[in-house]
């Protein structure tokens, strides 16, 4: 047993610095917007420039152009801007450079550029605001534009103001002392600063925090800095023919670019290719009517037992609809599981070819897919497909085809950053869960994981990021460098407490990534079902979806690492291993249903929560033999159900309950409400659970050697409501009387976790590999804690502990 010192987990504060030689005059506020400008460099009788800018507040992005004229070392007339449509400060990222932002381009020369600029409230000399200068090592230079000009005037800044400062915080981070990586990838990318000094300096700052890939940088830099990068094809398309010959085009490129020394440089630096982007089922309605047939009916011969005859038609507009509709024949809903299986198959398939053919070009590279994070949280994007559904991604698939070597998993859990609330959910835990879901599909096939995480302050970006670290993440990236001032959104360049955060988590890799990179994860003999088939037929019908997320959350809150098994996984005896199933899904597969029922009478012991096991994977009422006996008569008519998205941050903290529940566990008494859906037990089942009106609500019963644990309500929507989630900050307490049920379970079953501390809701995994053993710790009670002591099971002897 080790006791470990964990020191408390600290707030930041943003500090702005502004560099000397801008003036900035008295305040009055005012919303006009002019501009003028001398051209200093290059000396050329007459400049023609364009002054434009971007915007960060959605579309329009961009400002129309507005051309101007200015003789050498003369000032141009003043220039009217009133009229762009101006935006005060958002944010989303949390920096100043949120302001538009405004780029001046000297159209008749390619070289250095040199400007003195004046801003103004009014087209006068007495009315300037700001006045600077600023130079380029290109023809354009870019400054930030603070609306309305004179309230916001202390915030003004130019892009090389901008680079010093965060130079600065870039060596206050940390310490002074530059980080270095040698085996994790940390990766980010630009967005052309069209300056390649400040590239320059940009690259170097990065450096200090530990980057070794940066995506977009000048070639040149890359190799001054020692620096790899990545390169992105958008190929990923259903028709084999299309894939082939377009990357045919692409390979020609790159043999041409590597012909010569410093382009096999170049080639050397390129580490892996990413295929298009946020990636979903893919596009199927390009393709012609009479092929597409014929690939869904050679489909269903090769991989469905039964089907000897082409003779289906994929039902192209279903799969394209908001939700598959139910209420038609079992003959049509089983052509419709069919298409949404090939559709699942079709795009791990083509994944894997454009993936095989830049291997083939650019042998011993990577190549990388990322998927969003939109789908696994309910509600949050429009138009909805959640999960694993018909319009979207089997993972499982993906990994078991080898599609891609490495699978990046995207966080959109935004908090306070990004778009805020609705689209956070549980935050840092989610996005664990979504990188859980992401190990246990890869299980032992060569693909490696990448978290990549988006604006985050230094606190909850190390939440996400140890999280995504305790499920076996190999590489991290950072959505995106930007910098913020030269294009639109969602960039990190100018959130000071995420420089603190990068550099905590790339130091502590630094120490310990000899140990870690080979490490995996190990899990504990406890598995949840993930059912592609549920997920297809339930894209309007949330609850069993978020009461799986949050039981995943509670089993990590009592330090157990499930994995995720799909239906064939339990179908082909991968259950056989673990001692416990939970189940929250309504439709299983049959012959995933059988599986487990051969399971439980051998002894394994079986969750169920309101309406599990109730339908099969073509959407018809079935009920398993090991459920028949749970539930009352025709569970599928008597389900009560309530559709609704189940925010954990914007739904659950006010939504009113069904009713509540009464529970008896040994010793303790508590009363849950029941949200979303109810299912009662079978009246004659001896109850630990009754529901308000008396009737059964939880029950534990013995099935052939081993049990099952049923309860007809959802004790984990009542755990993410209990624990009172505040929109916008890490407050929430996860309250132990919801969990108990599930500890109940891993009690019956005598689950041992391999990691155990003395303290709940501390996220704790174990990996282990060639050099030793990591243990990852996330502190999700947000209560600094200043000891604990944590209980290892490892497969190895240690002599040395080191925290």
């Amino acid at each position: 047993m080790y006791k470990f010192q964990k020191l408390p987990l600290l707030f930041f504060a943003l500090l702005f610095i502004f560099a000397s030689g801008t003036q900035i005059f008295a305040q009055k506020t005012d919303t006009s917007f002019f501009i003028r400008f001398k051209v200093t460099k290059p000396s050329i009788p007459i400049a023609e420039v364009a002054v434009a800018g971007n915007r960060h507040a959605g579309s329009p992005w961009y400002f129309d152009a507005v051309n101007a004229t200015a003789a050498a070392n003369q000032w141009s007339d003043w220039i009217d801007l009133s009229g762009w449509e101006w935006h005060e400060k958002l944010d989303r990222s949390g920096g100043i450079a949120e302001y538009p932002a405004i780029t001046l381009t000297v159209k008749n020369s390619l070289g250095d550029s040199e400007f003195e600029v004046q801003l103004a409230d009014k087209p006068t000399e007495k009315s300037v605001v700001i006045s600077f200068k600023e130079q380029s090592s290109s023809n354009r230079i870019i400054f930030l534009a603070p609306f309305p000009l004179r309230k916001n005037a202390k915030d003004f800044e130019t892009a090389s103001q901008m680079i010093a400062r965060q130079t600065k915080w870039a060596a206050e981070a940390t310490g002074g002392k530059p980080i270095k990586l040698d085996k994790f990838q940390i990766s980010t990318n630009f967005w052309s600063m069209n300056n390649l000094a400040l590239e320059e300096k940009a690259i170097s700052l990065l450096k200090t925090l530990g980057f070794n890939t940066i995506a977009a940088a000048d070639d040149s830099l890359l190799e001054k800095y020692d620096v790899n990068t990545y390169r992105k094809t958008w190929i990923y398309n259903a028709d084999p023919d299309f894939v082939r010959n377009n990357w045919a085009k692409t390979a020609q490129s790159i043999n041409q670019i590597i012909y010569n020394a410093e382009g096999k440089k170049l080639a050397n630096r390129t580490k892996s290719w990413e295929i298009s982007d946020e990636i979903r089922g893919i596009y199927l309605k390009d393709i012609e009517k009479q092929k597409l047939n014929g690939w869904f009916n050679d489909y269903l011969k090769t991989n469905v037992s039964g089907v000897a005859k082409a003779a289906a038609e994929f039902p192209l507009e279903e799969l394209y609809s908001e939700n598959l509709p139910q209420d038609v024949s079992l003959e049509k809903r089983k052509n419709l599981y069919y298409a949404a299986k090939f559709g699942h198959w079709w795009s791990a398939k083509q994944l894997k070819q454009i993936s095989d053919l830049i291997i083939e070009s650019q042998p011993g590279v990577k190549t990388s897919s990322l998927l969003p994070s939109h789908g696994f949280m309910g509600n949050a994007w429009g138009p909805q497909y959640i999960g694993m559904g018909f319009a979207m991604l089997d993972i499982f698939e993906l990994a078991k085809q080898n599609s891609v070597r490495q699978i990046a998993v995207e966080d959109w859990f935004g908090l306070n950053r990004m778009y805020g609330p609705g689209y956070t959910w549980t935050g840092g835990q989610s996005f664990g869960y979504y990188n859980a879901l992401i190990r246990s599909a890869i299980g032992d096939e060569p693909i490696t994981m990448q978290g990549l995480i988006t604006p985050s302050d230094d606190k909850y970006l190390r939440l996400k990021a140890f999280s995504s670290l305790g499920q076996g993440a190999k590489s991290f990236e950072f959505w995106s460098y930007g910098p913020t001032y030269v294009s639109t959104e969602n960039y990190w360049s100018d959130l000071r407490s995420e420089y603190d955060g990068i550099a905590k988590l790339t130091r502590s890799l630094e120490k310990a990534e000899d140990v870690l990179y080979p490490a995996k994860t190990q899990s504990d003999d406890v598995a949840i079902l993930y059912s592609v088939s549920h997920d297809i037929w339930n894209n309007d019908n949330q609850a069993a979806f978020v009461e799986k997320r949050l039981l995943w959350h509670a089993l990590r809150h009592l330090q157990i690492q499930p994995n995720f098994l799909r239906e064939e996984d339990v179908a082909a005896g991968k259950l056989s291993k673990y001692k416990v199933l939970y189940i929250a899904d309504w439709n299983i597969a049959r012959n995933a249903s059988a599986a487990i029922d051969k399971w439980v009478k051998n002894g394994g012991t079986l969750y169920l929560s309101a309406g599990a096991a109730t339908r099969d994977e073509f959407n018809e009422p079935f009920v398993p033999a090991f459920a028949k006996d749970i539930w009352i008569k025709n569970p599928t008519n008597n389900i009560k159900n309530e559709k609704n998205t189940f925010n954990e941050r914007t739904v659950l903290p006010t939504i009113k309950p069904l009713t509540t529940v009464n529970v008896e566990i040994d010793t303790a008494t508590f009363e849950l409400p029941a949200i979303g859906v109810r299912l009662d037990l079978d009246a004659k089942l001896e109850a630990f659970a009754k529901f308000k009106d008396g009737k059964n609500a939880g029950a534990v019963v013995p099935y052939g050697k081993g049990n099952i644990i049923a309860v007809g309500f959802m004790p984990m929507l009542a755990y993410g409501k209990s624990a009172n989630f505040q929109p916008t900050t890490l407050e929430e307490k996860w309250q132990p009387e919801p969990r108990r049920i599930i500890e109940k379970t891993l009690e019956l079953a005598k689950v041992n976790p391999l990691i155990k501390t003395s303290i709940p809701v501390v996220e704790t995994s174990l990996l282990e590999g060639a050099n030793g053993a990591v243990i990852v710790l996330a502190n999700y009670t947000y209560q600094p804690i200043r000891s604990f002591t944590v209980d290892v099971k490892t497969s190895k002897m240690f002599k040395k502990a080191t925290s």
